[in-house]
């Protein structure tokens, strides 16, 4: 009996000392990625996310966060996470379009309006069945859109007002197809590099421009190489959160919810740190030498126009479907 009673005793001290997860059978450990610098706005809304996670699943529920490429490009993320290795992804939401076609539309310069645009169209029904074949083709389930993202704008090392000033000049463009359709539409000679490689490409003149989020542009140092940013804004765009669709179904409802939740509120941070970087950042950038240009929107947008109807009768998206997202209010 005292031998019962001992062996009794020294379990329950154990159990005071081994962590509750080992005990938790449905405790989730997420693996996410991304490709911005830590301390940008996108790495800093992740690791909102992943405290949001933990603090609401009290502890069920773990995303070890991996920013800076550490677990590869865009693409290799992707790939990753259709094939399971990777479990989350969080990026550009147009880095999708390698694997859904009508996606190539988030990559098309002047396609949205402002963000409300964008944020409609993410609304829409169009947006739930494209976002249904990605989940049942692809294995990819997008859990947030609403990162929304500073516009995208562009640096160069030469000032440009307007596009006859791009003519021939080597522009940086992420492995994105449509970014290399829209500059070369636009009159430069465009050359995909990593975004992690952009910064050197620049200061060794491998590329004379590029053009990226407004929030980058300070973090990434990139006006340190190409001090002349025009403010095109061009592409209205987003980052999305994504999750290998399995793994997502086959967490426990509870953290599911729990985890969408972390990824909106997380997007709603990212939202507003891109909001306050337009002024913040613009000024810090300017007092070490970046030159601001305000530029005439419509020569560019005219530029572009006849090759949303080039693409669309080629089948880059399907039939119709920029004429619908014009019509969005």
């Amino acid at each position: 009996m005292n031998r019962r009673l001992r062996l009794i005793g020294t379990l329950a001290l154990v159990a005071l000392f081994v962590s509750p997860a080992v005990f938790a059978a449905d405790t989730v450990v997420l693996k996410l990625g991304n490709i911005q610098a830590p301390g940008q706005s996108a790495s800093l809304a992740c690791e909102r996310m992943a405290k949001l996670a933990l603090e609401r699943s009290n502890g069920r529920l773990k995303i070890e966060f991996f920013p800076a490429s550490q677990l590869g490009n865009a693409i290799t993320q992707i790939e990753g996470v259709m094939m399971g290795t990777q479990d989350m992804f969080q990026d550009a939401a147009e880095w999708m379009s390698q694997f859904e076609k009508d996606y190539h539309i988030l990559a098309m310069a002047f396609a949205f309006r402002d963000q409300s645009h964008l944020q409609a169209f993410f609304n829409s029904p169009m947006n739930a069945e494209i976002k249904e074949r990605l989940r049942k083709d692809r294995g990819i389930r997008i859990v947030a859109e609403n990162w929304n993202r500073a516009p995208r704008v562009l640096v160069s090392k030469k000032p440009v007002n307007n596009p006859a000033e791009l003519q021939g000049i080597k522009m940086r463009v992420p492995e994105i197809e449509m970014y290399l359709l829209v500059w070369k539409a636009m009159g430069t000679q465009p050359t995909q590099v990593a975004w992690g490689e952009t910064y050197l490409a620049l200061m060794q003149g491998l590329v004379d421009a590029m053009e990226g989020p407004f929030d980058t542009l300070l973090s990434m140092k990139f006006f340190e190489a190409a001090p002349n940013i025009s403010m095109t804004t061009h592409l209205i765009s987003a980052s999305s959160v994504s999750i290998n669709n399995a793994k997502f179904q086959k967490m426990p409802k509870e953290l599911q919810e729990i985890l969408v939740g972390a990824a909106k509120e997380a997007g709603d941070y990212f939202t507003q740190l891109g909001i306050e970087s337009m002024t913040k950042d613009r000024k810090e950038m300017e007092s070490k030498g970046a030159k601001f240009i305000t530029v005439d929107l419509k020569p560019f947008q005219d530029k572009v126009a006849p090759l949303a109807k080039e693409l669309e009768e080629t089948g880059k998206w399907s039939k119709g479907l920029y004429g619908k997202i014009q019509e969005l209010k």
